[in-house]
């Protein structure tokens, strides 16, 4: 479980999506949660990476949740006051109708008394090593209080991605929230990546690194990134494409 502190103004969305891109094409199970941008913008994205779209969703191995509706609506669509469940399918993925954590702690429960539902929850039933990809929980940030929010990514969200023995990455923008929030979320995260905008040779470039990976050696140097026409990011010392 790994947390993304990025600058509001970084290449995070194309990391992300480069991300997702190469985990599918590797034959592996890709879960996107849509959270700063639409879902339409996301398979947008992914498409210009190489990704078949019609393909992928018929597969199975992609699912793209739109937590962005209802950030348009004040956090809570029309539909979520008058319908059975808060997760609505929709073609390749869910809506999720309510960013409300009271409706949210509420939904979690049923699901975990009644188990998954099948016919749209299919990510529960992806084998271990699955990614969960999370563009930004600082969009729910915006509709609840940070002591509520915390409490649920640590009492439901995170209890349930470790038990899935999924591959989790979380984005927070950085600068926005508390400092206890932050080291609540780095508390309860097994690393912290880094993605910051800093000034190089009279240059505004992006750099990302490895700050902390609990019980793991690992390399914490700062590496330039580079964004290339297709949105994919690269790491610009290596050439090596991020994996």
């Amino acid at each position: 479980m790994l947390l993304v502190e990025f600058d509001p103004e970084s290449q995070w969305l194309s990391v992300a999506t480069t991300i997702a891109a190469r985990f599918y094409q590797q034959d592996r199970f890709v879960c996107y949660l849509s959270m700063a941008r639409s879902p339409e913008d996301v398979k947008e994205s992914l498409s210009e990476l190489g990704v078949d779209i019609s393909s992928a969703e018929k597969s199975a191995r992609l699912v793209v949740e739109d937590w962005y509706s209802a950030t348009l609506a004040g956090g809570r669509l029309a539909s979520a006051t008058n319908q059975g469940s808060l997760f609505e399918p929709i073609k390749g993925g869910l809506r999720i109708r309510s960013l409300k954590i009271s409706d949210l702690s509420v939904e979690w429960l049923k699901t975990s008394k009644t188990g998954p539902d099948k016919t749209h929850d299919i990510v529960e039933y992806w084998p271990a090593g699955s990614i969960v990809v999370a563009e930004a929980f600082s969009s729910i940030l915006r509709f609840n209080e940070e002591k509520a929010f915390v409490e649920w990514m640590e009492s439901r969200v995170i209890p349930e991605e470790r038990k899935g023995k999924r591959i989790t990455l979380q984005g927070f923008v950085r600068g926005v929230h508390s400092e206890w929030l932050y080291k609540r979320m780095e508390s309860a995260s097994d690393g912290v990546v880094e993605i910051r905008v800093m000034e190089r040779d009279d240059e505004a470039k992006n750099f990302i690194r490895v700050r902390s990976l609990k019980g793991q050696p690992h390399d914490s140097r700062w590496h330039e990134l580079e964004i290339h026409s297709d949105g994919g990011a690269k790491l610009a010392e290596s050439r090596k494409e991020i994996h």
